[in-house]
């Protein structure tokens, strides 16, 4: 029998009271790395950061960059001396104090993988690959400080899989067997394989009051110190499955493959759960029960039910591209499709799902493949359309929520024919796009010579480059819609724009033009376009972002190419930045211009030509993004966010390019009292544009003027000085706030001066 336990993980992502630039994430703990059991904690090592689960509260908590941990993919957990957690991943080795939430210390070096940590004499060993060599990593304890020591590399080894401490020596598990010795005694370069009679390759293994566990591809050993190894159970055929195991009693194991769970001791091989829709990571002992980390959460076995604890959390933990409606945010990536709806995520999983799962954390089977490539997002209709880039089932997914249930289906109508070039037929969608009459367009490679295809309900249509006049292109990646409803095309001989009037399925006039990119490239292949809402056509090309001015005009749509120099020449934004193919260009409620890089962050430029922040846009040198690897973004234009997709979950970040406010009926100020002196400003939101502030006593006395240069967007700062430099003292002050159009709105607050 198994049970099911489901708790609720709901990060609020309300941002009335944070200043521009501030960020939150959205990460996913579903997929479980690493797993330790203390007392009455459960510590996870997830994708999506550091999660501590609390057994008799059933309290959940996640920490991500939100908290101060400097990476959030993590792979493995540790608790070291004086109770402090040692977390790995392959940006380095992080200490987390969980008695005060915060971050001790962080290890990059030139960390690129961590398989484990063990604790020996009051120090921290880690299995470390270092500079693209696998040894071990030490740290000591000194005057409660923590302190990198010294790296032992064996440069012969491929990989360290796992480390455990055994008696006096700790013991690596290497893709070349078992390699052991004391740290203290002898280094790691002269360290030699303990258990020299096995022959087998070695699956895993595990340590616990003195007896090792020891998995072969054709045995499993209890192995004591000083005493004789002894074969528990021998040629069963899942041994080479088996992906972790925990020693539980002496000669008593639990170890879990892929998706069933085995109880091990003398001759006994013995099958204890089973379901193909898990995907089992890791098994350790906490008391009398088994602690197993899944593909969804994580689960507690004790030996007849088992117990899998998951919050409603996004399956889609590094989505590929993402999209906001005022009711939904979307997200698709490899595992499927994520979409929120209030508070309330719904998934679809193109794994495998467990029996009877789906309903708990919304989570549905996807029978499709869905590929790793993904080209956008539209919707029409409450209908949401994802262009598939390398799908064996389809080119177009189309899915929405339909009472409260994840709806999807492949479209098979616009007949996109599999590229049959390589042994496995794909379809491959480079792009979709909806004009002004909800007409669904594609560009794919799949039908030969017809690489423009229209969908409107069952009817559809394909464009042949002959019917261009030789303009389209099978290379073709990138679409977009124009002002006047005409359809935009980047293909290697550069623009191609297709005007039609009337139906599209039976137009009663079409136009085809060539426009090029710019005389003066040599590759002219535009990576990305995309149109604003004032017309103008943006083209991320190999050497930066461009711009072109649209007219009504069908045979010369271009007014004029920018930005120039002074001498007339195309001066591209951003022409040091390594964007790709995978770059998307996507407008904020402002119409400021974000493009994506997958190794730089994200650069913004307003269509006046300034750089915001800076020219360095957003990374995570300057800011709290999850990764510099950039997927996409999306924004929400009422409460002035984008949401940033990254490889590693997805940052939010206040921008200051929300809608206009009409008026001063949403003004807020926070903190309220305002304590001085602060490391953090006041804050005023909720502003107009143009809106300037005057800090006064209540008698009428101006003490400092703010003025609209210096209104971030919709929001205003004071440092709680006058206009002196001075501290004001404490007191109940006037706040009065004035466009250049004479509207006003006057406030309170009351400062404490301490």
């Amino acid at each position: 029998m198994r049970k099911i336990f489901s708790f609720s993980l709901v990060a609020s992502l309300v941002f009335a009271q944070v200043r521009v630039g501030e960020m939150k994430s959205i990460t996913s703990s579903l997929a479980v790395r690493d797993i330790i059991g203390v007392g009455d904690e459960i510590i996870l090592a997830t994708g999506g950061g550091l999660a501590i689960y609390y057994k008799n509260s059933s309290a959940y908590k996640g920490y991500t960059k939100d908290h101060g941990l400097g990476d959030t993919d993590l792979q493995t957990v540790h608790r070291g001396p004086r109770g402090l957690i040692w977390i790995g991943s392959e940006m380095g080795v992080q200490v987390w104090d969980n008695s005060t939430g915060m971050i001790v210390d962080w290890f990059q070096l030139d960390i690129e993988s961590v398989a484990g940590f063990v604790t020996y004499k009051d120090m921290v060993y880690g299995a470390v690959k270092n500079d693209g060599e696998w040894g071990i990593m030490e740290f000591i304890h000194a005057n409660e400080k923590v302190y990198y020591r010294d790296f032992y590399g064996r440069n012969e080894i491929g990989q360290i899989k796992d480390i455990v401490k055994f008696g006096d020596d700790l013991i690596l598990l290497t893709d070349k067997g078992l390699i052991s010795g004391n740290p203290h005694k002898i280094h790691p370069i002269y360290w030699t394989n303990p258990f020299p009679v096995i022959e087998s390759p070695v699956m895993a293994i595990d340590q616990k009051d003195g007896e090792l566990a020891i998995v072969t591809s054709s045995a499993i050993y209890s192995a004591k110190i000083n005493e004789t190894l002894i074969p528990l159970v021998t040629d069963e055929n899942d041994f080479l499955n088996i992906r972790s195991i925990a020693v539980r009693g002496e000669l008593d194991f639990m170890a879990v493959t892929d998706s069933v769970i085995y109880h091990i001791g003398t001759d006994v091989f013995e099958k204890q759960f089973s379901d193909p829709g898990f995907r089992f990571s890791v098994i350790k002992i906490n008391g009398s029960i088994s602690i197993i980390g899944t593909n969804i959460g994580f689960a507690i076995f004790n030996g007849l039910s088992l117990f899998q604890i998951a919050g409603n959390e996004p399956l889609v933990s590094s989505p590929q591209v993402i999209f906001l409606t005022p009711d939904y945010l979307i997200m698709a990536g490899e595992k499927g499709i994520s979409i929120k709806q209030g508070y309330t995520w719904y998934n679809g999983s193109t794994e495998s799902v467990p029996i009877g799962f789906g309903s708990i954390i919304n989570l549905i089977p996807l029978n499709y493949n869905m590929g790793k490539l993904f080209s956008g997002i539209n919707i029409v209709n409450d209908m949401v359309y994802l262009g598939l880039g390398q799908s064996k089932s389809g080119g177009i997914l189309e899915t929405g929520l339909i009472n409260g249930y994840l709806n999807t289906d492949i479209l098979s109508y616009p007949k996109l024919v599999p590229d049959s070039s390589g042994t496995d037929p794909v379809y491959k969608v480079g792009g979709i796009y909806i004009d002004k009459k909800d007409n669904l367009w594609a560009i794919s490679a799949n039908i030969t010579k017809k690489p423009l295809s229209v969908i409107n309900g069952d009817q559809y249509r394909h464009f042949s480059i002959e019917e261009s006049g030789g303009l389209l292109s099978n290379d073709s990646k990138s679409i977009s819609v124009d002002n006047f409803n005409r359809i935009w095309i980047g293909s290697p001989s550069g623009l191609v724009m297709y005007k039609y009037s009337g139906n599209v399925m039976t137009p009663t006039g079409e136009t085809w033009a060539k426009v090029e990119v710019d005389p003066g490239l040599i590759k002219r292949t535009p990576l990305a376009i995309n149109v604003s809402e004032k017309n103008r056509l943006w083209l991320l090309t190999p050497i930066g972002l461009i711009h072109k001015d649209l007219q009504v005009s069908e045979n010369n749509p271009v007014s004029q190419t920018g930005p120039t120099a002074n001498n007339g020449e195309i001066y591209p934004y951003f022409p040091s930045v390594a964007f790709n193919e995978y770059s998307r260009i996507r407008f904020d409620p402002r119409g400021n211009v974000w493009v994506t890089s997958q190794s730089n962050g994200i650069h913004v430029v307003t269509e006046n030509g300034e750089y915001w922040p800076d020219i360095n846009g957003l990374n995570t040198f300057n800011s709290n993004l999850l990764s510099n690897h950039v997927n996409d973004v999306t924004f929400d234009s009422e409460e002035g966010l984008a949401y940033i997709a990254t490889d590693k979950g997805v940052s939010v970040i206040r921008i200051p390019f929300s809608e206009e406010n009409k008026s001063y009926n949403a003004v807020e100020i926070f903190p309220s009292p305002f304590r001085i002196p602060s490391s953090k400003p006041m804050t005023v939101n909720g502003l107009k544009d143009n809106s300037s502030i005057k800090i006064m006593t209540l008698n009428g006395n101006v003490l400092r003027t703010i003025n609209n240069s210096d209104v971030k967007g919709d929001q205003a700062f004071w440092n709680g000085r006058d206009d002196s430099g001075k501290f004001v003292g404490t007191g109940v002050y006037l706040i009065a706030i004035y466009d250049n159009k004479g509207t006003s709105s006057f406030e309170k607050v009351a400062v404490i001066r301490e």
